[in-house]
Order: C-alpha cells, then sequence, then structure tokens
C-alpha cells in the first residue's frame, strides 16, 4: 500500500521520515506544495482548492491511503481532501494529537502554537476543552517561513520564540501544531531550560506517523518518490535537512 503524504511545504517530510523510521518498507510518495507555503496566511477557500488538486495527483499516482500532513488543512480543508479522494481512506494531523490526549491524561495548562489559520479555527482548543483540559493557544505565524528559509538558528528565529513562547506562561504540556515546528523542538527546549521552566512537547508530526504505520501493511517495498511544486535549489538543500538524506524531488503540477 502506498501512502500519500502532503503538506504546505516541506514539514510533512518529518512525517514521512518518521513513519520511515517506524517503518522501513513502507511505500511513500511525498507532495510539498513549496510554491503555496506558508498556508497559515491563506484563506480556507485557497487552501481547500490547493488540497483538492494535491490530493487528487497522489490518487493518481497510486496513493492508496491519503495523509495530510498539515495542521492548517487538516482544520479548514479536510472535507475538500476527503471529496477528492474519494474511496481512499484519509488521515488528517488533528485526529492523533487529539486521540493521544484522550488516552494518556497529560500536565495541565496546555500550551498549543500553531499557524494563524489552524489556531483561529479553534480547532485544538475545542478539542481539548471538552476532554476537560485548560488550554491557551497561540498563533505563530513567524516559525514556518522562518524554517522553510533554514534558519534554525539564527537569532530571529530564537527572538520569534522567546516572544511566543512568553505569551503562554505557565503551561506544563506544549502541542507543537505545525509538522514544521519538531526542527525547532531543540530551541524550545532550549527556551524553557532557560526559563527554569519543565514543559512535555508533543508534535503532530510524529503522533501522524504512529497513526499510518497503523494503517499499512506490514510488508512493502520501501519505495520513495517526493514531489515539490517549487523545487529551486533553497528547497531541494533544505528538503534534505527534513528527511535527512539526499533527495530527488521530481517538479510537480502547482496545485
Amino acid at each position: 500500500m502506498r501512502v500519500g503524504i502532503f503538506d504546505s511545504g516541506l514539514g510533512g517530510l518529518l512525517t514521512a521520515r518518521y513513519v520511515r523510521a517506524l517503518h522501513p518498507q513502507a511505500d511513500i510518495l511525498y507532495y510539498g506544495d513549496t510554491a503555496h507555503l506558508p498556508y497559515g496566511d491563506k484563506s480556507p477557500a485557497q487552501i481547500q482548492s490547493y488540497v483538492r488538486s494535491i490530493t487528487a495527483f497522489l490518487c493518481a499516482q497510486g496513493a492508496e491511503l491519503i495523509a495530510v500532513a498539515c495542521n492548517t488543512a487538516s482544520s479548514v480543508a479536510i472535507e475538500a481532501v476527503y471529496d477528492a479522494a474519494g474511496t481512499v481512506p484519509v488521515l488528517d494531523a488533528i485526529t492523533p494529537a487529539v486521540r493521544a490526549f484522550q488516552l494518556h491524561r497529560y500536565a495541565e495548562p496546555v500550551g498549543v502554537i500553531g499557524t494563524y489559520t489552524t489556531i483561529r479555527s479553534g480547532i485544538y482548543r475545542t478539542a481539548l476543552e471538552k476532554l476537560g483540559y485548560s488550554v491557551q493557544d497561540l498563533a505563530t505565524p513567524l516559525l514556518v517561513p522562518l524554517i522553510e528559509e533554514g534558519w534554525l538558528e539564527h537569532p530571529a528565529t530564537h527572538a520569534a520564540l522567546d516572544t511566543y513562547l512568553s505569551q503562554i506562561s505557565g503551561i506544563q504540556t506544549l502541542l507543537l501544531a505545525c509538522t514544521h515546528y519538531p526542527l525547532i523542538e531543540p530551541q524550545i527546549h532550549a527556551y524553557y531550560q532557560h526559563v527554569g521552566q519543565k514543559v512535555e512537547i508533543l508534535n503532530t508530526a510524529a503522533l501522524l506517523a504512529e497513526e499510518i504505520v497503523r494503517n499499512l501493511p506490514p510488508r512493502g517495498s520501501g519505495f520513495f518518490s517526493c514531489w515539490l511544486s517549487d523545487p529551486n535549489p533553497r528547497f531541494l538543500a533544505l528538503a534534505e535537512r527534513f528527511w535527512e538524506a539526499p533527495i530527488l524531488p521530481i517538479p510537480a503540477p502547482i496545485a
């Protein structure tokens, strides 16, 4: 079974990498919509248009399972993915995270950071409050562009994190509600160490990868193919950082 994984840019490659680590024989088709990133500042209607095209493309390439490795698309455009996928099963980035909070009682207050569109949708706040959690959520729109620029250790990234994380003080659990954010998880840990605060960090990329693997057969060929809608040299270099190996993406139709 080939799983088609897509994201607004390269963050979903982390999910694909986690899938490969858990299931080395998994067959993966990855689409990174680098021409339109970040999705977090786009309208729901625009995102819905993108994901319909991407889902149809991955299904045409033989995907038998679609995984939306994008919290923004999962929060405002999942119905468009279902429509385009037809009978092909779909997994979103949000359900595995909410299930984790159902199965294990994490310390609270819980902080949630994500793109403007994800946070504005209220999808995590609503779900976690229904489970009885105290929640502080915050839009952190600068982080995806900084990550996609490759500025993981840049002073601008540290300054943005300092500014954002100081606004959700007192939390004991932090959910990274964007599949890009695990790439700066060490910097987030460093912030909390610096301020002397103990915070458990969960990331939706890893939780989605575990859900994908649960839905895959035990054997596969280990096939991997990657399409980028804007495969410029900067994205190619960054893709290898996400995948942690050389990668040869194929130019894709722009959604």
